[in-house]
């Protein structure tokens, strides 16, 4: 099984600028040059607007990933805390309990 391999965000404008200039490079030949799966390469055209709008507003450009939100991280903390009070309790929690 291969590794995963994620592109930085200059990557992957070098990719959507690979697939839209006068290369007009398939998805796949794109998958064979930056070593991703071709869903990689579909899901990296799909989002070409959002990835050229963090490249002009100047994102660290050797970011391979977006960290959640902070409210997203907060909302995680408190449901783990309120998991360990219950699992301290001996209270079975399962994944459906979770997503309430």
């Amino acid at each position: 099984m291969s590794l995963r391999h994620d592109l930085t965000l200059q990557q992957k404008i070098e990719l959507i600028n690979d697939n839209r200039n006068g290369n007009g490079l398939s998805q796949r030949e794109l998958a064979g040059k930056y070593n991703i799966s071709l869903g990689s390469v579909s899901n990296v055209l799909k989002r070409k607007a959002e990835y050229l709008n963090d490249y002009e507003t100047n994102q660290n450009q050797n970011v391979k990933r977006k960290l959640m939100d902070v409210n997203s991280q907060k909302l995680d903390e408190e449901v783990y805390e309120w998991f360990v009070q219950q699992r301290s309790k001996n209270i079975p929690i399962s994944g459906p309990i979770l997503q309430e």
